[in-house]
């Protein structure tokens, strides 16, 4: 029987912000402040795909996960990736000027 922890939840768009605002306070603490940009295409990400109970609950799991492990390419580094990789990245942003592709969680 699957515990109501692991069961996914789909967030509405708002919804997702915020957890993502919560994910943004402890990614800050590995160093990597968020660009809005990038919370609201996290957020859009999270509200299509879902969310376990648990992580609701406690981001800390996906938040250290994030900043830790996440590959995250830069305007400067996309041109070493070949097409596919960053055409099927989790998701995407413009920050000033440049598209970050993060292509693995």
């Amino acid at each position: 029987m699957e515990s109501n922890k692991d069961q996914i939840v789909f967030l509405d768009f708002n919804e997702a912000l915020d957890l993502v605002e919560r994910i943004s306070q402890r990614v800050s603490k590995w160093g990597h402040i968020m660009s809005d940009s990038e919370k609201e295409a996290m957020a859009s990400l999270l509200s299509d795909c879902g969310v376990k109970v648990s992580d609701l609950i406690d981001v800390s799991l996906m938040a250290d996960n994030y900043g830790i492990n996440a590959e995250i390419v830069t305007p400067e580094e996309a041109e070493q990736y070949d097409s596919s990789t960053l055409r099927d990245a989790l998701f995407t942003w413009e920050f000033e000027g440049g598209k970050y592709y993060c292509i693995q969680w």
